[in-house]
This record gives C-alpha cells, structure tokens and sequence, in this order.
C-alpha cells in the first residue's frame, strides 16, 4: 500500500484509542514503520526486492520495535500493545495491497516461509484508491467533530491555521 494510506490508518486508528496527541503521532509513525526496509533502494533495485517486505515485515521486528517505542511513552505496556497491532495493520495492508509479488515473511529469521495472498491487488489499483480515499474521509470527520488534524503534534501552528481557516468551529447556538 501507499505510505500515505498507512499514515492515515494510523492516525485513524490511533484516534479510537488514545486522547493523548503525541501517541497519536507516534501512532501514525509506527504504521509507517515497517517500510523502512524500503530504503534498501539505495543499494539498488535488486537490494530492494531482496530485502523490502522482509527485514521489517515479520513479527521479530513488530514486537522488538512496539516494546522499544512503546516504552519511550506514558504508559509503556499499552502503548506497546497498540503499536504491535498497528504494525500487523500494516502487514495486512500490504497482503492484500501490494501485488501478488510481495508477500509476508512473517516469521523471518525463525521460519523461511512467506505468506502469499491469492487475492491481493497491484498497489495502483481501484481499491487502494478507495482506502485512501475512505481513511481522508475518516480524517476530514475526526477534524470536523474533534478538530484535530494528523499535524496536531507535529506542527500546531499550521494545525490551528487549516482548523481556524477551512473548519470553522460551532458556535454554541448551532449545537
């Protein structure tokens, strides 16, 4: 999938289970996460098919790298637990939505296998369009009824710029 759509899968879903931004943020950064092994480009294409989808899409590095983050939060344990079910929500993007050439090597380096999907779409297709488009839908809803954006953490600023200028916020006699 998109970098994009998994970004705001993240701040989606971040926002069903925490009211605190800066977990929210990392939410969004942790559903990133796992394509960091897409930086093997650099080395080449080869590089990039040999190791994409397979130094960090398997579960020795979701649960590594969701205790590490984890504990750089308030409250490590759950923190942990939503960012080693972001990053499998990522893997279960990329199943279905990275081409029938890309699977899963989900238990890399104890296991070999890789899990396939018999369904899975190219990554310019239809429906990854329309995830992206249903997750920028679910967003524009979070910052209409919460006013809150996915720059929330990051960059305040140009947040309460986009919320004052193209969300304007009810008064109370339209509640």
């Amino acid at each position: 999938m998109h970098l994009l759509t998994h970004t705001l899968a993240g701040w989606c879903a971040g926002n069903c289970v925490t009211q605190s931004p800066k977990v929210r943020a990392w939410c969004m950064g942790i559903s990133l996460l796992p394509d960091i092994d897409g930086v093997s480009v650099v080395f080449g294409v080869q590089a990039f098919y040999d190791y994409h989808h397979t130094l960090a899409h398997n579960l020795l590095f979701a649960f590594i790298s969701s205790v590490m983050i984890g504990f750089l939060n308030e409250r490590p344990l759950r923190s942990a637990v939503i960012f080693f079910a972001l990053i499998h929500l990522h893997f279960l993007m990329d199943f279905f939505g990275s081409g029938p050439i890309w699977g899963i090597p989900y238990l890399v380096p104890f296991f070999r296998r890789e899990f396939v999907s018999g369904v899975a779409w190219e990554i310019d297709a239809w429906q990854n369009f329309v995830a992206l488009a249903l997750l920028g839908g679910w967003t524009m809803w979070i910052a209409i009824r919460y006013r809150r954006t996915p720059f929330e953490f990051v960059a305040p600023r140009l947040e309460n710029a986009i919320l004052r200028r193209k969300i304007p916020q009810k008064s109370s006699s339209q509640e």
